[in-house]
Parts: C-alpha cells; sequence; structure tokens
C-alpha cells in the first residue's frame, strides 16, 4: 500500500495494533501513522471473559450436542467463576478492563506485566511461571514484540494446573501453537479459548478442531460501538494533524 500511494500522507490503524504496518517505511517517507489504542478495549475484554464463560460451561459443544437432536445433560457439568484465579498477561488497556470485570464476577485476579504497574488494583507478581501455576484461568493481553513472541510454550504450559484454561485475544505467535496442542493432547490443561493465531486467515486445522478449543476468527474487536470510536479517534488526530499543516 505505501509503494502504490504515491501521494500518501496518513495511514490510519482504526485499532491499536500496528504489527502490519511498516513503520519504519512510513516514517522515512514522511507518512504519519495514527492508531486507536483504547477504542476496543471494552469490546476484547467481554470477548475474553465470554472465552471464560464458555470454556467453564462448554456452551458450543452443548449447543451443538442439541443441534444434533441429543440430550446429553450428564456430559456438561461445568465450573463457576466465581472464586476461581484469573492471571492476566498484560496490564494496558484491555487487561485492565478485564481485571476489572472479573473482579466483579469474584475471580482473584493475578497481573503479570514485563514492568511493575505504577498503580494496579489486583496481586502483581514477578514470577510469571508461579502465576501459571495457581492460574484457573490465564487471559493473554500482550502485544507480539520481540520479547513476547512465544512468551507462552511448553515450559510456562506446563506449569497450568490439568484443570486451568487459557484464553488468548492478543495476537497470535505469543502462544507456540505447536506446545500448545500438545499440552491439549496430554491432558496438561483442560481447553483453551482462542480469537487470534499464527496463521491467519488459515489457522492450524488441528488446533481450531480440537474438541477442547473454542475458537473465534479474531472477532474480539470487532463490535459496533468499538469501530465507531476508533473512526472518531482516527478522525480526531488527522483533523488536528492537518491543522498544524
Amino acid at each position: 500500500m505505501i509503494d502504490a500511494g504515491k501521494k500518501l500522507k496518513v495511514i490510519g490503524r482504526a485499532g491499536v495494533g500496528v504489527d502490519t504496518i511498516d513503520i519504519a517505511e512510513a516514517k522515512a517517507r514522511g507518512i504519519k501513522v495514527f492508531n486507536a489504542p483504547g477504542s476496543n478495549s471494552r469490546s476484547v475484554a467481554e470477548h475474553a471473559i465470554g472465552l471464560m464463560f464458555a470454556l467453564a460451561r462448554m456452551i458450543p459443544a452443548a449447543d451443538a450436542s442439541m443441534k444434533a437432536g441429543k440430550w446429553e445433560k450428564k456430559l456438561f457439568k461445568g465450573i463457576e467463576l466465581e472464586w476461581k484465579t484469573l492471571g492476566v498477561l498484560g496490564y494496558g488497556n484491555v487487561g485492565r478492563v478485564v481485571a476489572g470485570l472479573a473482579a466483579g464476577l469474584g475471580m482473584k485476579v493475578l497481573i503479570w506485566s514485563r514492568t511493575m504497574p505504577s498503580s494496579i488494583s489486583c496481586e502483581w507478581m514477578a514470577d510469571i511461571q508461579e502465576l501459571f501455576s495457581r492460574a484457573d484461568f490465564i487471559s493473554v493481553h500482550l502485544p507480539r514484540t520481540a520479547e513476547t513472541e512465544y512468551l507462552v510454550r511448553k515450559d510456562l504450559l506446563g506449569a497450568m494446573k490439568k484443570t486451568a484454561f487459557l484464553v488468548n485475544t492478543a495476537r497470535g505467535g505469543i502462544v507456540h501453537e505447536k506446545d500448545l496442542l500438545d499440552a491439549l493432547n496430554s491432558g496438561i490443561l483442560a481447553g483453551a479459548g482462542l480469537d487470534v493465531f499464527e496463521g491467519e486467515p488459515a489457522p492450524m486445522p488441528a488446533l481450531v478442531g480440537h474438541p477442547r478449543v473454542i475458537a473465534t476468527p479474531h472477532i474480539a474487536a470487532l463490535t459496533k460501538e468499538a469501530q465507531q470510536r476508533a473512526g472518531v479517534m482516527i478522525a480526531e488526530q488527522i483533523i488536528q494533524w492537518s491543522s498544524k499543516i
């Protein structure tokens, strides 16, 4: 797009992540790049919580069973989220909202981030492995960087309880998918809720099709409200920038 846009002056990313934009090349050509941090935080957070509920109560499997004409009530004894421990990786815009929603549900919230937040309403943990060993649910809310790529892999997955669940609504490539698949197959953890994948839009079939995985096609941020907020934020930044030219 940058090569084709000979008169391109601005790139607006209606969301947070700019990993799909060549920032260095845009800067070299004098092209401004704007994004909309915080615009989809609530949407992503609600989706993460929704995946936790779906995993805890086996909602997709129960729905599929009903649609197949079955009545398998005894197969779907779930768990409550109240009093469970949630480990949140990342305490940015989305992580904070997830922590607040989870606390409102009566969950105990543990936070791990690369640096200790200046203000935090939950328990912050310096040891990520201990967080994985204590949590009943892990929810990933980190950007994908050189430091976070494949952060969640065999060693951390192996520390999880066999009854625990992993949720990722952040970015593909933070969770090592082959290690996750191996962990699921060997019963190291109970299940996973995934909205993001390395091979989008063609993720690993064995992972997406796994009976203990609930998968959605990168839609956590896709709500009417989030898109409207993002559009307004980008437009306001462009107007402010253009007024100074």
